[in-house]
């Protein structure tokens, strides 16, 4: 892999970014410490925020709902049919969220999802029926509620700022949108992603608990004990305390106010520090597609400065905060080519960095790959976290893990599971991991016909 300097620069950066069982039981027990904070008051560090999903799905419930899914560049929207025995089907469509929408008033965007909404309903054939469809409106923010139907957005994560939505139920603002345009449709929930998530594997498999997502975010959501959620004390119904919630954890800002809990290296201060929310979410930028790709980059150029890359050639590409995606390390970290064609081409025709030489596309290759291996690290002591808290190994448990960067990032999966394998031992066979795709919209159809059920009876 080239001199005996780049060898060892390449040596030191993997043992940084080397996590070790007992770092990552560490980690766990700082990060259940921060759930059971997040469960007895309000604006704890990590929020645990309550859905108030308090029924599980049986699996046997039936009938046509849709999901709304608001998370990303795009918007989604579902029509879940529910056939029982955990049997679900779909027709879906997507539409792009241009960026005048992210950064625009609240109003704009909500009659953007109406209108959505209602062209989706027309193309089904939907457009007039004699009982208004069921919705679940599924938003990848964290959210204040009062009720299922009921929640302000408490941030505008990612790339959005959305404005004039403080305090506002969302779920009302679309429904009077709905009415407006017309559209026979009734807004009977409003929850997270990640809750979404759970909620449609809860629907398949009966004994999931938790769901958790790797894609340009993280998060994770799990069903806790209603008597272990102090801080609902005198807000739930006495029929509800002895049953389970689902609580949307908002784990990305965990160690936002004790930085020193994760293993962060001079390359994740440098991305925190250049990101449009410092000590905001560290967690977050360690493990999730929108800062990956960055973290390398702050490395390779790094490696540049001190000689050891590229014969100290620069590119205006490389030099570019957030130029190099995390899609390439992805292309990079599973190039097994013998001359690593695809990582030359990414760096030479994309990056447009002069030449390469075989040893500068192995450190690249090495840096990737210790950058992605840490996340999945993370991830595995993240979710051993809720399985303790909830003292779930013991009785054998599922797991829903979706997200890009879990399905589609090289060995992700295998390093989440070799990961949980040195925490538990040969305990973690008693772990079923399982991907729910489409997680959010067919959760939100799950939310509105749990929803509809709990009204009507």
């Amino acid at each position: 892999m080239g001199s005996e300097e780049q060898l060892q620069a390449v040596q030191e950066l993997k043992d940084q970014f080397r996590l070790r069982s007992d770092r990552l039981k560490q980690l766990s027990q700082h990060l259940r410490g921060e759930l059971e904070e997040g469960l007895h008051k309000n604006n704890a560090n990590v929020a645990m925020l309550p859905s108030w999903i308090s029924k599980h799905p049986t699996g046997q419930e039936t009938g046509e709902y849709l999901g709304l899914d608001l998370s990303g560049s795009f918007i989604r929207i579902y029509f879940v049919t529910l056939h029982g025995q955990g049997r679900i089907s779909t027709r879906q469509q997507k539409y792009l969220i241009n960026d005048t929408l992210k950064k625009g008033p609240v109003t704009h965007m909500i009659d953007f999802l109406a209108q959505s909404v209602d062209q989706f309903l027309t193309f089904l054939g939907k457009s007039s029926v004699s009982e208004p469809l069921a919705l679940g409106f599924v938003l990848s923010f964290p959210l204040a509620q009062t009720a299922i139907n009921k929640a302000s957005v408490l941030q505008w994560t990612k790339d959005f700022e959305i404005t004039g939505a403080d305090n506002k139920n969302i779920a009302e603002l679309l429904q009077i949108a709905f009415q407006k345009h017309k559209t026979p449709v009734v807004v009977e929930a409003v929850i997270n992603g990640a809750v979404g998530c759970l909620l449609a594997h809860s629907y398949r498999s009966l004994d999931t608990l938790v769901a958790c997502t790797v894609s340009t975010g993280t998060n994770a959501a799990y069903w806790e004990k209603v008597s272990k959620v102090e801080k609902l004390k005198g807000h739930v119904q006495d029929k509800d305390k002895d049953g389970d919630m689902i609580i949307n954890t908002e784990w990305g800002s965990f160690s936002d106010k004790h930085p020193q809990d994760l293993p962060r290296t001079v390359y994740d201060n440098c991305v925190n520090r250049c990101s449009v929310n410092p000590e905001i979410h560290l967690f977050e930028k360690m493990v999730s597609g929108l800062y990956l790709g960055e973290l390398s980059r702050s490395i390779i150029v790094d490696f540049m400065d001190r000689r050891l890359l590229f014969d100290g050639q620069y590119s205006k590409e490389i030099s570019t905060q957030n130029a190099f995606e995390t899609s390439y390390m992805s292309a990079i970290s599973s190039d097994e080519t013998p001359e690593l064609e695809s990582t030359k081409h990414i760096l030479e025709a994309i990056m447009n960095i002069p030449s390469t030489t075989i040893a500068d596309r192995q450190i690249v290759h090495a840096i990737c790959e210790a950058v992605g291996r840490r996340a999945a690290r993370l991830v595995a002591a993240a979710i051993s976290a809720i399985i303790d808290k909830r003292n779930a190994l013991e009785e054998g448990l599922t797991i829903s893990v979706e997200g890009a960067i879990y399905e589609h990032y090289p060995n992700f999966p295998r390093h989440v599971n070799e990961s949980l394998r040195s925490i538990y031992g040969d305990s973690v066979d008693r772990i079923n991991i399982g991907v729910t795709r489409d997680g959010n919209g067919i959760g939100g159809a799950v939310a509105a016909m749990i929803a509809r059920k709990c009204k009507n009876e």
